[in-house]
């Protein structure tokens, strides 16, 4: 597989992340269907699962980047582990709700730490291609490199503030963090054929 192939293949499997985060709020929170919630999660689990793959191949392969695209790996690894968690643990945990009434919700804030911290990590990648972006690319590079920025910072802040006060942050920081994944995607998607060579 090229870098290029590379480069769009995780864009494309952020972008799944995207559309699967927008389908549980407005579709899959409200629904009496119960297999929605599995079937959305591990769409999660796989789409993170390849975001990993393909950014620790980016990072080998172009070692002047290497730490950008490991961000951007850790944070889909920090992102299976908090889907898993949803997968494996959520259903023992209310079973068990009236024998130790605080295990689901210590499970649940375990969850969403990882969740705000995976968005921190990725507003900074967003900061630094967004940077690039904004540097070597044509005028939808530049624009989408400036959106790219702004989002990232709003996604460094706010998820910090839910990683201290989940209760408080948590739908502006899951807002700002699906921003920030959907601009990072179009930035990578629209970065130059020439910037997927280097390094």
């Amino acid at each position: 597989m090229t870098d290029r192939g590379l480069i769009k293949g995780l864009a494309a499997v952020l972008l799944v992340t995207v559309a699967s985060q927008i389908f549980y709020i407005t579709v899959v929170s409200g629904s009496p269907n119960e297999m929605l919630r599995p079937a959305t999660w591990f769409t999660e689990l796989f789409a993170f699962s390849a975001s990993v793959i393909f950014a620790l191949a980016l990072a080998a392969r172009r070692p002047v980047q290497a730490a950008v695209w490991s961000t951007i790996a850790l944070a889909g690894i920090l992102n299976v582990i908090q889907v898993g968690m949803g997968l494996s643990m959520f259903a023992p945990a209310m079973d068990a709700q009236e024998a130790v009434p605080q295990l689901f919700l210590a499970i649940l804030a375990g969850a969403f730490f990882f969740y705000f911290l995976a968005k921190l990590l990725l507003g900074v990648a967003a900061i630094v291609l967004g940077y690039q972006a904004v540097r070597a690319g044509g005028l939808a590079s530049r624009g989408a490199g400036g959106f790219s920025i702004a989002a990232g910072l709003a996604a460094i802040g706010l998820s910090f503030f839910a990683m201290i006060d989940s209760e408080s942050w948590t739908f502006p920081a899951g807002a700002a963090g699906t921003a920030v994944t959907a601009l990072l995607a179009l930035v990578l998607f629209l970065q130059p054929a020439q910037s997927a060579r280097e390094g």
